[in-house]
């Protein structure tokens, strides 16, 4: 990439930033303040040294606090190494949004996309019971739920019981329902976002 090439980059409206061959970093103002987030963690370390050695484009996602004691966010970093004519490593660009959701049954709705949380909606529900309905508002049944949690059938159908009393419904079609009217689709538990090693998770307590 250019030098011209990466100084427009850098000024794009998004979180972006530029690490070359040596693997000094440049990165515009947004992706400056993201990174901060990250300066004083051990994740760090492990990500500029997966920019410097990865030779092929990959992401990462980061589960970053937000500031003023407004709900984390999750958001997905993109890395794409760069090559000369004669297959010489440039160096890697990188860019980063707000990690958005939206299924096909939305997109034909004509919902427009939404920004993921790991913060709990309320405390209504024990985090094996929030796995749970996460992956029923998904419309898997028991015994996909059952084995992607890696526990019993019966186990996951008792839970789901636990579930219907404490919203108030009888099926899992009018539980996807309750959970519409809620606002529960744009919560993910980090327990299971943070199972792939592509995932990165910084905690409130790592940040000052």
């Amino acid at each position: 990439m250019k030098p011209e090439m990466i100084k427009l980059s850098l000024s794009a409206n998004i979180p972006c930033g530029f690490s070359n061959s040596e693997g000094k970093i440049q990165t515009d103002a947004k992706m400056t303040d993201l990174l901060f987030k990250l300066i004083r963690t051990p994740e760090m370390k492990t990500l500029i040294e997966k920019v410097q050695t990865e030779r092929s484009p990959f992401f990462v996602i980061c589960h970053l606090p937000s500031d003023y004691n407004k709900a984390p966010k999750v958001w997905q970093f993109h890395f794409l190494p760069l090559f000369d004519k004669q297959n010489g490593y440039i160096g890697t660009f990188f860019h980063a949004h707000e990690f958005l959701f939206l299924s096909q049954l939305e997109y034909v709705d004509g919902i427009s996309p939404y920004a993921v949380t790991t913060e709990k909606p309320n405390k209504l529900f024990t985090d094996r019971e929030w796995d749970i309905l996460f992956f029923t508002m998904h419309r898997l049944n028991s015994k996909e739920i059952a084995r992607r949690l890696n526990i019993g059938t019966k186990t996951t159908d008792n839970h789901l019981n636990i579930i219907y009393e404490k919203a108030g419904v009888h099926s899992s079609g009018q539980l996807r329902a309750f959970c519409k009217s809620e606002g529960f689709e744009s919560y993910i538990p980090p327990q299971l976002l943070f199972s792939d090693k592509r995932v990165i998770k910084v905690s409130n307590n790592n940040v000052n």
